[in-house]
């Protein structure tokens, strides 16, 4: 089981995994660490909700509401708030929990989407698809790739609407090829290839919506990180043990948007 298919299982039911779930855990310290740490926090937030209680002298004050805001007579202001108070802290009780919500989202709420998790897998699949070079590098066929120049590059970049802010990194980080790619319908994506320690690693830009967080996937072969950046997406895929921070730093500081 993937990463991408262990985490949507894990967030799908985590307080009750299915057993080919807390097999992977077990088998996976990486695993175990998601499923541990997705549990941590349901079991925080349903506690949050169900320890939610109004202040004790909540339906005084509610009741108090219509004698200080208006002149009609009391009897018949006491009558109408009695027979609305319990919609009324109802009411402000589900304000309560509504604000509590939004907040531990905007905090706790730091993981991928489903939407971003899906682009993952997208670009894992468009790898298998076009895997030729990939394949070439994992052979160590990778210096018969020859380098690609500055204005080629930029010309493919420009495809996805961007373009390298310098030249001078690609002295240090020599591109082994470059070519325009759809990854998504509609959007466009551009594919540039470097040497790296493990064999090939695949830089993608993508000019779709940025995702939520940065993130990172893998399979059986490949791990990748997928990054916000600016209008887009720009995502790193290498073998299995590629370290891929230098690149993603790299490429983040010297790649622009000009769409």
């Amino acid at each position: 089981m993937d990463e991408i298919e262990f985490r949507k299982r894990v967030y799908a039911n985590p307080l009750s995994p299915e057993q080919d779930v807390l097999d992977a855990a077990r088998e996976n310290p990486d695993y175990k660490k998601i499923l541990d740490q997705t549990q941590e926090l349901e079991t925080d937030v349903t506690a949050l909700v169900t320890t939610i209680s109004a202040p004790a002298d909540l339906k005084e004050k509610l009741l108090a509401v219509p004698s200080q805001a208006d002149s009609s007579p009391k009897s018949l202001m006491q009558k109408e708030a009695a027979n609305s108070s319990y919609f009324q802290y109802y009411a402000v009780a589900a304000t309560l929990l509504l604000a509590i919500g939004v907040t531990f989202s905007l905090t706790f709420n730091t993981g991928p989407t489903i939407q971003d998790i899906a682009l993952g897998d997208d670009v894992l699949e468009h790898l298998y698809i076009d895997s030729e070079e990939i394949n070439a590098f994992s052979r160590g066929d990778g210096g018969n790739f020859g380098i690609i120049n500055a204005s080629n590059v930029s010309q493919v970049l420009a495809t996805a609407g961007t373009q390298l802010a310098s030249n001078d990194f690609m002295e240090n980080m020599p591109i082994r090829m470059a070519k325009p790619c759809e990854i998504i319908p509609a959007f466009q994506s551009a594919h540039l290839i470097i040497e790296g320690t493990q064999g090939a690693v695949s830089v993608f830009v993508i000019n779709n919506s940025p995702v939520s967080v940065e993130y990172r996937f893998r399979d059986d072969r490949f791990n990748g990180v997928v990054v916000p950046m600016g209008k887009g997406n720009m995502i790193l895929v290498g073998e299995e043990n590629e370290n891929l921070d230098q690149y993603k730093d790299l490429f983040s500081d010297n790649v622009d948007w000009v769409i």
